[in-house]
């Protein structure tokens, strides 16, 4: 038997199963038949086992992770060390405290965190007690994702929910996204380190391009056949990227950071202005990189530009809501029908 109920739009998962299979497996959820399954095989992986351990880091406690799950702290304890055990690895550091994440523990809330989130809307699509979106809503995304094409899909989400408020803020730094109360946050690869589960929506295509003028005073500029040749020519450099991705068609990749810099800001859109003033070369998005028509791209033979991938990042420490999953899928099916 399994249940999905729904509490405070969260889902709740009573998974009892009452057969074992042809494995000889069985399971409760009260949590005494699952040290059996361990030992009778430790190869599964059990769903609630992992979603108990990514409660705790969570929540940054056992006590509180069992008051959470309605479970005994005891039983939470338990088998979170069965997973330890299973992946013959330390997940916690445990104190009089608190609890706090390995390095292994925390690789393993990035992955795993996504993938419970995949399960849970799966859930969500069978649960008719969902109710419509409301609350606050806080987004950010670099200045030029947000262009007069992206926004507008991001301010018909908030149209399509009237009772929910969205708070967008553009920025082309970083942000933390538990320290600022961000729910989700559109970044381009690279990604920086950090705490957050990110999924990828979509290739960003990118182009080396430079002035006309430009071309003219550095007529080296067309001869070029390898990346490593452009560190003799001035560069319009877009923090926070601070290097250039190209690929050879053999497969070949390669990171290449600009010697000479023309100018430096962190707007793509000024930077690809400045690049269009002949102040040097710059790494630009293809779309953005045509709205100006003094820029021209520059080739390198068999090398291309690496494009970047743009991802939606949330942090890995909270469950993903509903109003959070509703934004990327409405982002991906508004892209698609671009």
């Amino acid at each position: 038997m399994r249940t999905v109920a729904c509490w405070d739009n969260r889902v709740v998962w009573n998974s009892v199963f009452r057969k074992r299979d042809n494995r000889g497996l069985a399971a409760s959820a009260a949590g005494g038949d699952v040290d059996h399954v361990f030992r009778r095989s430790a190869r599964v992986l059990g769903y609630d086992d992992v979603a108990i351990f990514l409660k705790v880091a969570r929540e940054g406690s056992f006590v509180a992770a069992a008051e959470a799950l309605g479970l005994p702290t005891s039983t939470v304890s338990r088998r979170v060390a069965a997973l330890e055990a299973r992946f013959r690895t330390q997940l916690l550091r445990r104190t009089t405290r608190a609890v706090s994440l390995t390095d292994d523990g925390r690789a393993f809330v990035d992955r795993a965190a996504a993938a419970m989130d995949e399960l849970e809307a799966a859930a969500r699509g069978l649960d008719v007690c969902d109710s419509r979106l409301s609350g606050r809503l806080t987004v950010t995304a670099p200045h030029h994702v947000c262009n007069e094409e992206f926004a507008p899909h991001l301010l018909a989400f908030a149209v399509k929910h009237p009772d929910l408020v969205m708070e967008l803020r553009l920025t082309n730094g970083v942000p933390d996204l538990v320290e600022e109360g961000v729910d989700v946050a559109f970044q381009l690869a690279p990604l920086p380190e950090g705490r957050h589960v990110a999924r990828r929506l979509w290739t960003a295509p990118y182009m080396l391009a430079a002035s006309r003028r430009f071309l003219e005073n550095h007529p080296e500029a067309a001869a070029l056949d390898h990346p490593r040749r452009l560190g003799r020519l001035p560069a319009v450099m877009t923090p926070p990227i601070s290097s250039w991705r190209f690929v050879h068609a053999g497969g070949e990749t390669l990171a290449v950071t600009p010697r000479v810099i023309g100018a430096s800001v962190d707007d793509l859109s000024l930077g690809a202005l400045a690049a269009s003033q002949g102040l040097g070369a710059a790494y630009l998005p293809r779309g953005l990189a045509g709205r100006f028509p003094e820029l021209v791209e520059i080739s390198l033979g068999d090398w291309k530009v690496e494009d970047r991938e743009l991802y939606a990042l949330y942090p890995a420490t909270r469950q993903l809501s509903p109003k959070v999953r509703a934004l990327i899928d409405h982002a991906l099916a508004a892209r698609a029908a671009h």
